[in-house]
């Protein structure tokens, strides 16, 4: 007799798990329709919220030397390039603000800063964007590999990656090559407060990368 009672209890257990997911599915839905109703009776959705990435201007370092440098467009990932905020809960997990996005590409933020930088500390006499007319010395290749608010494993706080390429425009070799990872404590919750933090950690990553450059070309004359 052992046999049929498990098989009942089996039974009513299955029928008690369905009722649940059926219970939660009805919830959802009707979460989702109050949403939309009130949303159609005049209710608002949140405003959506641009922010840019603020750097101070370089302080001029040294001399300009002769050089000059053609700026390629700097590549970034999907996860960074769709154009919110984005903010990591796990390792793995990836989310993103709604209504909170960027007025302008970050990665187009950061070129501009590394120019600003290398002019300021005079490695190069210019240092133009790519037209694919211009010629120059070298060219600088650029990569946004992170910028992201992170939850996981400590204080909240946001973490950078920017990767760099020095490469002679005559044979085509790349002559220097480097990244800096900066991360910054987030004092408070606001989003703005992270997008500050992303600044300050950019601008030292950037000057980072720009004074390892910046040694580089003087020590080949």
């Amino acid at each position: 007799m052992a046999a049929p009672i498990a098989g009942e209890r089996e039974i009513r257990h299955n029928g008690l798990l369905a009722q649940i997911t059926m219970h939660l599915a009805l919830r959802a839905l009707a979460a989702a329709a109050a949403l939309t109703f009130g949303i159609q009776c005049g209710g608002k959705a949140p405003p959506t919220l641009y922010y840019v990435l603020d750097f101070p201007d370089p302080a001029p370092a040294q001399e300009p030397l002769d050089h000059t440098a053609l700026l390629m467009p700097f590549r970034v990932g999907r996860v960074i390039g769709q154009g919110r905020i984005v903010y990591r809960e796990s390792p793995e997990q990836v989310g993103f603000y709604e209504y909170h996005q960027w007025a302008e590409d970050p990665e187009e933020s950061v070129a501009r800063l590394l120019s600003g930088e290398l002019l300021a500390r005079g490695t190069f006499a210019s240092v133009v964007p790519f037209d694919g007319r211009t010629q120059t010395d070298f060219v600088i290749r650029g990569e946004l590999r992170r910028l992201e608010e992170v939850d996981y494993n400590g204080p909240v706080r946001v973490a950078v990656e920017v990767a760099l390429e020095l490469v002679d425009a005559g044979s085509g070799r790349v002559v220097w090559s480097g990244r800096s990872s900066e991360a910054e404590e987030v004092p408070s919750s606001e989003v703005r407060s992270v997008v500050a933090r992303m600044g300050a950690a950019l601008e030292r990553a950037v000057s980072d990368l720009s004074a390892r450059i910046d040694r580089h070309v003087r020590s080949q004359g």
